[in-house]
């Protein structure tokens, strides 16, 4: 790997293999490191880290091969170049030497990163390469990379052969469900990676060994006392069982081996009349609403049991005796699923009870013979999600037109609501649930008369909503029951089509609104009802309504028990009580990672909920959606604004009423910053005591939108407010970078932003973002404190669309309702210049004002 020619002789050639990182350092300084074509290597001097990517090459086949992340520009060849290593510190590009995070003791093997796989081997190549690897990141386009909880795992037996002296061969090892027995003995596994396609996300988790499994069948060997000495043998963790010695073992701790080791090649022991076997499960049931009843059998091995009998002597033996009196072990995860989706009936034995939201994942299993007019139902309403896309519905708004993916969104609500069914609408933040539901409710009160329709949302939505539906549906009647003024009584009014609250409202007034019977209730940020024993969610259960809808970007944001208390508002049968769901779902789920339980949840619910993110419907977006999020200051705050602006109000008045306007700029100008200040994050000046309003927003939705994988650019234009949200996103655990107008290192910074999967926001003033940045990484920009210059915050969201981005850019201007922040956006809509000048300073923009300008502002 280092060559160098000796002073005066030159062919004295020496050669020192695999060098340690100092050596190699030095060699580079002294311009005495070559490559294999006799070129001199440099440093490129920067610290730099290695990614994988992968990219599908047809044929079900997939690339990967390695790339540098650097913060400089690389040449055109050094881009087509490939990459190696040459320590375990030092990467080779060309001709540069990039130092890199430790690669591993396995570095050498750097050549395993060049592959080519089937893609159905994807997950075992992946693992493999992590493992040896452990600093290198992925890149799997349209995949979310995420870092998940350790997996355990467990104990196998592999029973090779009964040879010709009928002895049995036994090969313990360890084993991880969907890879090849031996993988873990063959392999150093630290990492394993599992993909799943329909959600396009890629986990990644750390391993963790049980105990030895060679130690672990000793101990069970070890239960037959002084015979194993002499009838078992043991060569390299194979073990070798006599035959009478076999026989005697399996039939007294079978059930312990099928209960301990996941067991390979079992049709070895097919000669001891032990089998393994998969159960079928056939079904006819009768008639019925959320549950049918009837009758269930279990078939294995050509041999036919009721469900009830067979799962009897099952629990009382741990397997099944057949006619010929061989003993079959069943399928313990198939039989685990037909407990979990068929119940015995309490007082007949025979009759078993199964749930209409579970026949989807029954009708994947058992042969299904369901008859009656509660079967047609079922059928007719399952399959009809098929035939949504086949049929042709438009709906319509007052201004604008919905894209395709909500205009089946729409038919999809409009669907369930026929069958009395609720439904979580769960679009990615920036698709568009709002307006979905806004036509939804417009074809709802167009065909016929109906009960109002109650919107709960948070206080910081309302009049994001109010503002949305009169622009989208101005003939709809709405009801703001909101604030101090309400009244009960305002909700008999006949005309009322949407009444339009909070959830604090409601878990104040419920008594009196639980009385009435709506014809919606609609839940936007519905994991406000997440846990099922506070006062809210009580509140909002109570509520009666012929039809239940919740929107959600993050319909579970800590825990799959927030499911639970989602579906008890949408469908109350949807689950059994609390307690079964925990034993049915939760802990199979979250403490034995059960597929196959989490698979029957997915199943399960699919139907009722409706989830698109921007990848799924990129053709549909346009390039870039541009949003005003009206933020509502709580009353201590807004008190406080209010009390310095009128203060500053008659002090400005009694200014311009001597000087006029033009005497009077920079005055004016204090004035309105001030204001700006107080009204967005006043607690930077230490002007108010609590958390402001706009940081709460920040917290909440920028940390769901980093958890799936997003990265996010804010925008403001006060130093104090950067440290704030800085601050904010560092309790999170949110990676994050942070460029002000001092910040000197900016291209670094911003190829950082760019590469690194840690960093997912980068929080900068308005100026600096407006400079020469190439910030295509981000999809979302937050602009928290909007000014009257729209051309430069145009500037600074054009950082993100540039050439080199791939998705759509949402951008979301936060405006503090009732404050100098909404009656700015009020002048700009009525004075063009204001808007568009980019060159405008903010003294000439104050010039431009009137004296009823600044009287509106300052009102």
């Amino acid at each position: 790997y280092l060559h160098w020619n000796a002073q005066g002789d030159a062919n004295a050639v020496y050669a020192v293999h695999d060098p340690g990182p100092r050596l190699m350092d030095l060699a580079l300084r002294s311009h005495l490191l070559l490559d294999e074509n006799g070129r001199t290597l440099h440093a490129a001097n920067e610290m730099t880290s290695i990614q994988l990517l992968l990219e599908p090459s047809g044929n079900q086949q997939i690339t990967a091969h390695p790339m540098v992340l650097s913060t400089e520009q690389l040449a055109e060849k050094e881009i087509h170049a490939s990459l190696y290593a040459i320590s375990a510190e030092h990467v080779v590009l060309d001709t540069h030497v990039f130092q890199c995070e430790d690669l591993g003791p396995y570095w050498h093997e750097w050549n395993i990163l060049n592959a080519t796989m089937q893609a159905s081997d994807l997950e075992t190549y992946l693992s493999l390469a992590l493992s040896k690897f452990p600093t290198l990141s992925l890149d799997y386009q349209g995949y979310l990379i995420k870092n998940c909880p350790p997996i355990t795992a467990s104990s196998s037996l592999v029973f090779k052969e009964i040879d010709a002296y009928g002895y049995l061969h036994i090969l313990p090892q360890i084993h991880l469900e969907s890879y090849p027995p031996g993988f873990f003995e063959e392999q150093d596994i630290v990492k394993v990676v599992s993909l799943d396609e329909v959600e396009k996300r890629l986990s990644i988790s750390e391993v963790i060994y049980p105990s030895d499994a060679v130690e672990e069948f000793r101990m069970l060997l070890a239960k037959m006392g002084k015979e194993a000495k002499s009838a078992v043998f043991e060569d390299e963790r194979h073990f070798i069982l006599e035959a009478d010695f076999a026989r005697r073992f399996l039939s007294l701790h079978m059930g312990e081996l099928v209960k301990r080791f996941a067991l390979f090649q079992s049709s070895v022991l097919g000669k001891y009349k032990i089998k393994f076997s998969k159960p079928k499960l056939k079904l006819s049931l009768g008639s019925g609403i959320d549950y049918f009843e009837g009758d269930a059998e279990i078939s294995l091995e050509n041999e036919t049991f009721s469900f009830s009998r067979f799962l009897s002597e099952y629990r009382k033996k741990g397997f099944i005796t057949l006619s010929d009196g061989s003993s079959v072990y069943p399928d313990m995860r198939r039989l685990n699923r037909f407990e979990r989706l068929v119940h015995v009936h309490a007082k007949q034995e025979e009759t078993v009870r199964v749930s209409f939201f579970d026949l989807p994942a029954l009708e994947k299993e058992a042969e299904l013979s369901i008859q009656g007019e509660g079967a047609d139902r079922a059928k007719a309403f399952y399959q009809g999600f098929n035939a949504l896309s086949e049929h042709d519905a438009t709906y319509a708004l007052a201004e604008g037109t919905l894209r395709p993916y909500q205009q089946y969104g729409v038919q999809w609500m409009e669907y369930l609501q026929t069958h009395h069914m609720g439904a979580c609408l769960a679009d990615e933040m920036g698709l568009g649930k709002t307006v979905q539901v806004i036509a939804l409710l417009r074809t709802l009160y167009a065909k016929e008369p109906h009960a109002p329709s109650l919107i709960l949302v948070p206080r910081s939505l309302i009049f994001n909503w109010q503002n949305e539906l009169s622009r989208f549906a101005p003939e709809l009647s709405c009801l703001l029951y909101y604030g101090q003024g309400r009244q009960v009584s305002q909700l008999e009014d006949p005309k009322i089509q949407i009444v339009l609250s909070s959830y604090a409202t409601i878990r104040n007034d419920y008594k009196d609104l639980a009385k009435k019977r709506f014809c919606y209730i609609i839940l936007d940020e519905s994991q406000t009802i997440k846990n099922l024993e506070t006062k809210t969610t009580s509140a909002v259960l109570s509520l009666q309504a012929e039809h239940r809808l919740a929107l959600s970007g993050t319909p579970v944001e800590n825990g799959l028990s927030e499911l639970y208390s989602l579906f008890q508002f949408l469908n109350p049968l949807f689950f059994p009580s609390p307690q079964e769901f925990m034993q049915t779902y939760l802990r199979p789920i979250q403490e034995n990672q059960d597929p196959d339980a989490l698979r029957d949840l997915k199943t399960r619910i699919y139907p009722f909920m409706l989830r698109r993110i921007k990848k799924d419907v990129l053709k549909d977006l346009p390039e870039k959606t541009e949003q005003t999020a009206y933020i509502e200051l709580d009353d201590q705050h807004l008190a406080m604004y209010n009390r310095r602006r009128e203060e500053l109000k008659a002090k400005v008045t009694s200014a311009i009423s001597v000087g006029g306007i033009a005497k009077n700029t920079f005055m004016i100008l204090q004035a309105l910053t001030e204001l700006r200040r107080l009204a967005s994050v006043p607690e930077a000046d230490g002007a108010y005591p609590g958390i402001s309003a706009k940081r709460t927003y920040c917290k909440d939705v920028i940390s769901s939108l980093v958890e799936e994988g997003h990265k996010c650019l804010i925008f403001t234009n006060f130093l104090a407010t950067i440290e704030l949200v800085s601050e904010d996103l560092a309790s999170l655990g949110i990676g994050h970078l942070v460029m002000t107008g001092a910040t000197v290192d900016r291209q670094s910074l911003v190829q950082r932003f760019q590469t690194d999967p840690a960093i997912g926001v980068f929080i900068m003033t308005l100026k600096t973002g407006g400079l020469g940045l190439n910030l295509t990484a981000a999809d979302y920009v937050f602009i928290i404190d909007p000014w009257w210059n729209r051309a430069a915050e145009n500037q600074a969201i054009d950082r993100t669309h540039r050439i080199g981005q791939v998705n759509p850019v949402f951008c979301y201007r936060m405006i503090a309702k009732d404050t100098i922040e909404e009656k700015i956006l009020e002048l700009q809509q009525r004075k063009a210049e204001l808007a568009s000048s980019l060159l405008s300073s903010d003294s000439n923009a104050v010039k431009a004002l009137s004296e009823e300008d600044i009287e509106q502002l300052l009102g």
